[in-house]
């Protein structure tokens, strides 16, 4: 009924060799791994976390012939650069950068693969070990400029149509009811779903790599074009039935309808360059007989072993080493003399709130014709929350009474010798506007990039510096579209307290 699968003499050593590999990766990053495992049970965009290695494994099984009478060979080069994804892994694990970590943590073991299967093996399974990196649960950065797109995508699309449309950042309006776009219209999920299904499909009917790279191509261009037109649709169907159709469940039913037809249209259209399945290789001859033995096989595993496990420790080390700091300097209040003082808090009904800090200060200071509002928080060394994180947001999803309306990037004067950029926000509620300028102080120095400010920190703390990491936060009130003057007041404020 089933027919027995006989291992092959020359391949037993190196399977054995990848199973032992696999579980020590598991077992000495398996912190790393429980936060993989815990994002794919707690997101349903990342559920197709748990199936990506079943399905690599499945891909190399349904090309098992083709791979029966390779020679798995030791490679230096795959020991190589595992050790430096190891060393990312670490510095990841310093700054606490968990995607970075994660990418890391699959690339060590996809290299281990490497070491111990040889370049030949490995370039002939590349695609499903690349495959593996989709376990990876990443996607969420590009949430915002993904609903920016559908956005713009959608309001261009009704004046086309010849609809009048107001639009304020993600929110437009219509004749027949408001709409705004949120997380679940960016179509990251479509985006991640078609990528997936997408490497699938090319490697079972495609040979060439470069086929196989212009249908993934396609899957993410194809799935980012189709939700503008999704989310189009969902707004003219609203639209044309006064509000009574698509602003329920069947708004999400209707979408992942649509996107399954744009998924079977692609790989309809892909088959017609479908390619044949490579044939078996062919048993060699006597004169080309496989080697049954693997040289340097244990002190290759042993490299293997001791390659992953250094790292856990020496960050354990670095760590203990590191000089907490929650203070929150005096220097960033204003000078006593300054033309700021020290007010009571005003009733705006908002305030910066995040999930972490170890210490948070905040004040209000008036120049005698607005107020402007300071919190500046401090996380320490991250043990409870992260400084740049994308969970540390200004106004949550679930907030009633504020939107954010517009972000953006504008040069202030935090430094004697040249300016920063910062990120500046406007957040609307049914009273009033807030001019809102954000920032990160790591040191001495400032700026709102996120991935400069996680260099800063690594470099702060592998030279165990003990200055304070800072998220810094301003606002005053503005009028509705009017925000040079409120822009004028932050940065006035700013130069009198943060310029030092």
């Amino acid at each position: 009924m089933f027919k027995a699968v006989q291992l092959p003499v020359h391949w037993q050593k190196p399977l054995f060799g990848v199973l032992l590999i696999t579980l020590a990766n598991l077992g000495v990053f398996r912190e790393t791994w429980g936060s993989m495992l815990s994002t794919w049970l707690g997101s349903e965009t990342f559920t197709h976390g748990f199936v990506v290695a079943p399905i690599s494994l499945w891909l190399i099984w349904t090309r098992r012939d083709q791979f029966r009478y390779l020679q798995p060979e030791n490679s230096l080069l795959g020991l190589i650069i595992m050790l430096l994804c190891g060393l990312l892994w670490l510095s990841a694990n310093l700054i606490h950068t968990l995607i970075i970590q994660q990418f890391a943590l699959v690339g060590m073991l996809v290299c281990g693969f490497w070491t111990i299967l040889g370049n030949k093996v490995t370039v002939n399974v590349l695609f499903p070990l690349m495959f593996l990196f989709l376990m990876v649960p990443f996607g969420d950065e590009f949430v915002p400029p993904l609903m920016e797109y559908t956005a713009t995508f959608v309001v261009a699309m009704l004046r086309l149509t010849g609809i009048s449309v107001y639009r304020e950042g993600l929110h437009f309006t219509l004749t027949s009811g408001n709409w705004s776009v949120i997380e679940a219209c960016s179509g990251i999920r479509y985006l991640i779903a078609s990528i997936t299904l997408g490497m699938v499909y090319a490697y079972l009917n495609y040979s060439n790599y470069k086929k196989r790279l212009a249908l993934i191509v396609a899957a993410v261009l194809v799935p980012i074009l189709a939700n503008g037109f999704r989310a189009y649709m969902i707004v003219m169907i609203g639209h044309l039935s006064d509000m009574q159709l698509a602003t329920g469940i069947d708004h999400i039913i209707y979408g992942w309808v649509f996107f399954g037809l744009v998924m079977l249209l692609l790989f309809y259209i892909g088959s017609f360059w479908h390619d044949p399945i490579p044939p078996a290789m062919a048993v060699p001859d006597a004169g080309g007989e496989i080697s049954k033995n693997y040289p340097h096989y244990w002190p290759i595993m042993l490299a293997l072993l001791l390659g992953l496990w250094i790292w856990t420790p020496t960050s354990a080390w670095l760590t203990a080493r590191q000089a907490e700091s929650l203070e929150i300097p005096d220097y960033l209040l204003p000078a006593l003399d300054s033309q700021w003082q020290a007010v009571a808090a005003p009733n705006w009904n908002w305030e910066p709130k995040f999930k972490g800090e170890t210490a948070e200060t905040q004040h209000f200071f008036s120049n005698g014709q607005t107020i402007v509002g300071m919190t500046v928080a401090n996380f320490g060394a991250e043990t409870q929350g992260e400084l740049v994180n994308s969970q540390n947001v200004l106004v949550s999803a679930k907030n009633k009474i504020w939107s954010v309306m517009h972000d953006s990037r504008i040069p202030v004067n935090l430094s004697d010798t040249k300016q920063a950029m910062v990120e500046e926000s406007v957040l609307r509620s049914a009273e009033t506007d807030l001019l809102v300028l954000r920032w990160y102080r790591i040191g001495g120095r400032n700026s709102a990039n996120n991935y400069f400010v996680k260099w800063l920190q690594l470099v702060k703390r592998l030279s165990f510096d003990a200055a304070p990491e800072l998220l810094i936060v301003l606002y005053t009130p503005s009028e509705p579209g009017e925000y040079r003057q409120a822009r004028e007041n932050l940065q006035n404020f700013a130069a009198a307290c943060c310029a030092r």
